[in-house]
């Protein structure tokens, strides 16, 4: 039940952060950012692997089936089909990288889960920037999928190591709760 309790939470939390814009200018595109990406990372690492998969799969069959769980309330097949697809689906291997790397880290190092943020960045923008090159082109996939994004991407995963490493390892660790530990 508790597994159940961790996946249906994580669903709901990674839903409400894809529906927070934020408008900042650190790029002339004028394209807002949501918090998914933050979110699905710090999801990441707090599942297991398995749970995670399952978390994920589940949001985006939710997406899928047409509930507004998407960035900006959007869903339906065409978004994994469509340009912000990669990123979609690229969600999955990034986690994941995530998860592993937090079953079994045992060292509260910020580095380290910096190092581990920053290699799921990476992991998200492959899958991103090779569907848009897929459907346009690799130097307009580079011009749509990284240049307008990426100084977010670093504001984010440095954002995402600091909520991990404040939860799990100096709050969950002081008061020795297994429900961040397990």
């Amino acid at each position: 039940m508790k597994q159940i309790i961790r996946i249906v939470l994580s669903i709901a939390v990674i839903t409400l952060s894809a529906q927070i814009e934020i408008d900042i200018p650190l790029s002339e595109s004028g394209i807002p950012f949501s918090l998914q990406s933050l979110t699905i990372f710090v999801v990441a690492a707090f599942l297991t692997p398995k749970q995670f998969t399952i978390a994920l799969l589940g949001y985006i069959l939710l997406g899928i089936a047409g509930l507004g769980v998407f960035a900006m309330g959007s869903s339906g097949i065409e978004r994994l089909i469509g340009n912000s697809g990669g990123f979609l689906y690229g969600f999955l291997p990034a986690g994941l990288f995530i998860s592993f790397c937090f079953k079994s880290r045992t060292d509260p190092a910020f580095t380290g889960i910096l190092n581990s943020t920053l290699q799921a960045t990476m992991v998200l923008f492959f899958f991103g920037i090779m569907h848009l090159a897929i459907l346009h082109g690799f130097e307009r996939a580079i011009d749509y999928g990284l240049k307008p994004f990426w100084k977010m991407a670093l504001i984010k995963l440095i954002l995402a190591s600091v909520i991990i490493w404040f939860v799990k390892y100096f709050i969950a660790k002081r008061l020795n709760d297994p429900v961040f530990m397990d």
